[in-house]
């Protein structure tokens, strides 16, 4: 694609067979063959490429030759400690496996298992698990409202915590990181929202209740006296070593030791600020919302804003992705491509006059190319234009896109199996060849070149030839 011309050649469908597989090629498994239970809630293949699954009822691994379970852990005392349901497996950098179990975290060093439990902190659940470049592991915890309170409510509180492990000793920050937050119904009920760790190791946790800085030793608590809201969405830090916060109220950023707030009246348009993304040009942009609708996209240049409105780019609906291709923005909504090339904005969708829309699933290829889903078909753009892969006639609720080692694209469905796509067929894997669930919930390549297919009936192995 080039920045000086900006057109797109004609859309066209690229000539593929169909092609359908044996049942011999597709290997289920399921409770009877090992998995703690056929409800895989997680996922994961660690550096030595075994795959670990996180069940209702513990723990599961595939070595290579068979499913090994684990549902409890031997105590020193020579009791059983179960793990009950699992919602997150990390792998550390140095290979360790963290399990995030409603009875605890369970970590597994390569030999042996121990079992970390915090019984102050009942009814919180884990959210996230990250690392920091020392080794040291953070956990966010969160602890949801009861269903029948939010509709007596009208809004929901959500409470959270952090904990953090140095290699040598749990630590609890019970006052100095972490609280309480009212959410409106219809908001998504999480109290952390983003972290990063900045240049100088500082580890940055945003949440509905301010944002947080750890410098290795203390945290210390940042809120509105300093930036525009309590009630933060999202931090990065650009080039130049700023940090910058998205908030219900607008945008702050931190130079030295001085917070700088932009709020409308410094340019932003449009509140709250949900997101935010740094180009190659070393530009800020930042998303703006309305009750979850869009409403403008800005950029930060020169000491100045720079505003678009959904009228200017003629976007309908949410936002939804927001990425660099060719020295270009594309913004991605639900109803169009949006392509900026420093002048002006144009719909790829219309400009190619293609009959789709509900576009999601946005990944990029290893060649830099960008694949894109509708509810009709995949999309490819390339350097060339932008190409339609696979056309599909019924509506397919695509859910998740991967590209292998060998360039094939697979695509995950909601109700319509799997599909290959390669460069000359596509074959589709379904419960008629094979296939144990028709709703396809997670992909993994495997080291050994084999597909893993997480279903809701357990998971299946694909090799290709």
């Amino acid at each position: 694609m080039s920045s000086a011309t900006n057109r797109f050649l004609p859309l066209f469908l690229c000539l593929i067979f169909f092609h359908s597989y044996s049942q011999n090629d597709i290997r289920n498994y399921t409770k009877s063959d090992g998995l703690t239970s056929n409800t895989i809630l997680t996922s994961i293949i660690d550096s030595k490429g075994i795959i670990w699954v996180g069940t209702a009822q513990g723990v599961s691994a595939f070595t290579g030759n068979k499913w090994i379970g684990i549902r409890s852990i031997s105590e020193k005392d020579g009791s059983k400690k179960a793990m009950g349901k699992v919602t997150h497996i990390y792998e550390t950098r140095s290979g360790d496996i963290w399990a995030a179990a409603e009875k605890g975290i369970f970590i597994f060093n390569g030999e042996y298992w121990t079992h970390f439990h915090d019984q102050e902190n009942e009814g919180f659940s884990v959210k996230e698990i990250f690392e920091d470049r020392r080794g040291w592991m953070f956990v966010l915890l969160e602890k949801y409202p009861n269903v029948k309170d939010m509709a007596d409510l009208g809004f929901s509180i959500v409470e959270g915590a952090l904990q953090m492990y140095n290699g040598y000793q749990w630590h609890k920050f019970p006052r100095q990181i972490g609280g309480s937050a009212a959410v409106p119904v219809g908001y998504p009920n999480e109290y952390f929202t983003s972290h990063i760790q900045d240049f100088e190791g500082n580890v940055w946790v945003t949440s509905l209740d301010g944002i947080y800085q750890f410098d290795g030793l203390d945290w210390e608590a940042i809120d509105e006296e300093d930036i525009p809201s309590d009630i933060c969405f999202q931090v990065l830090q650009s080039n130049d070593k700023k940090i910058w916060v998205a908030t219900k109220h607008g945008v702050a950023m931190r130079d030295g030791d001085d917070w700088v707030k932009f709020e409308k009246e410094k340019g932003i348009k449009g509140n709250p600020v949900t997101s935010m993304f740094l180009d190659k040009k070393k530009r800020i942009w930042v998303v703006t919302s309305n009750d979850s609708r869009f409403k403008y996209l800005c950029y930060y240049e020169n000491n100045k804003w720079h505003a678009f409105s959904k009228d200017n780019m003629k976007v309908k609906g949410e936002l939804i992705d927001l990425l660099e291709f060719n020295d270009q923005i594309l913004a991605f909504s639900r109803k169009g491509v949006h392509l900026y090339s420093d002048k002006n904005w144009e719909n790829l969708i219309v400009v190619n006059k293609i009959n789709d829309d509900d576009f999601s699933n946005v990944v990029k290829r290893k060649d830099k190319s960008i694949l894109f889903t509708g509810d009709k078909g995949l999309y490819e753009i390339n350097k060339s234009g932008v190409v339609r892969l696979y056309e599909f006639d019924d509506g397919w609720k695509p859910n998740l896109v991967i590209e292998d080692n060998n360039k094939n694209v697979w695509v995950a469905t909601q109700k319509d199996g799997l599909f290959m796509i390669s460069d000359i067929k596509v074959t589709r894997f379904n419960e008629d060849n094979g296939l144990s669930d028709n709703q396809v919930a997670n992909l993994i390549e495997g080291k050994e070149g084999a597909i893993w297919i997480v279903t809701k009936s357990g998971i299946s192995r694909i090799i290709i030839d």
